[in-house]
């Protein structure tokens, strides 16, 4: 397990990206992604179903920020490009606030031949829990549309919904994250669990989500370090894959 931060971590000004490994690590192969960084290709990464809109690189250092906050796949585009210098990668973003699982599969091939990722980020089942979906239909859905991403040309990693002890009172979303970390495992993709990986920052200090009144960079800090975290399942994916194998 990668050391953590303790309670004084909430005053710094950098967090602690930490994590216990079993949460950020690959376990499978991202070997599409693989063959298209190796071929120095313009590649495309999607992200499917974010909560908000990543803000685009500022090409030239010191150029005036814009007020909007980051979002994670902001940080993976910069880190990837910054790990992968002639990758010419993209991080691309489709957003359909309130769908389930089965509403994004239904739009899903269309976005797919659209974009033309080599790898789709989805994160999915914030929804799914709200209404109290169907476990078993969730399963079936999230497989489904694994399954038109391979078909598609793209790679998968799968990412639950977010922790918040502030809503848990509301809906259960621990149900749809097993259930997320077992249609992966049956479709060999990458699990990560977010909703995991939050509850450990919040026990070990490195993020108050409880509080009436969060830090004015909460968001952005725990988008960088999910962006982060990211970064590296997504290199333990292509440095571990065998390039031919889907």
């Amino acid at each position: 397990m990668v050391s953590a931060g303790t309670s004084s971590a909430f005053a710094q000004k950098e967090p602690v990206c930490a994590a216990p490994s079993i949460l950020t690590r690959a376990g499978f192969q991202l070997p599409l992604l693989a063959k298209s960084l190796e071929a120095n290709a313009p590649t495309t990464i999607l992200v499917i179903n974010s909560a908000t809109v990543a803000k685009k690189i500022t090409p030239k250092p010191g150029a005036e920020k814009d007020a909007m906050p980051r979002s994670f796949p902001s940080y993976i585009e910069e880190i990837l490009r910054t790990r992968y210098p002639k990758g010419d990668i993209t991080v691309e973003t489709h957003n359909q606030p309130r769908a389930t699982a089965e509403t994004v599969v239904d739009a899903l091939p269309a976005i797919l031949e659209k974009t033309k990722p080599a790898l789709m980020i989805w994160q999915t089942g914030t929804y799914d829990a709200i209404l109290g979906a169907d476990n078993a239909m969730f399963a079936d859905a999230v497989g489904t549309g694994i399954g038109y991403a391979h078909a598609a040309g793209a790679d998968v990693i799968i990412v639950s919904p977010q922790y918040s002890p502030r809503t848990s009172f509301a809906f259960d979303v621990a149900p749809y994250n097993n259930t997320l970390r077992w249609a992966a495992r049956a479709r060999e993709v990458p699990f990560f669990d977010r909703y995991d990986v939050m509850r450990f920052w919040e026990q070990e200090g490195i993020f108050d989500f409880d509080s009436t009144r969060p830090s004015p960079s909460l968001f952005e800090d725990v988008h960088r370090c999910i962006g982060r975290l990211l970064v590296g399942m997504i290199a333990d994916g292509v440095d571990t894959r065998t390039i031919g194998s889907r």
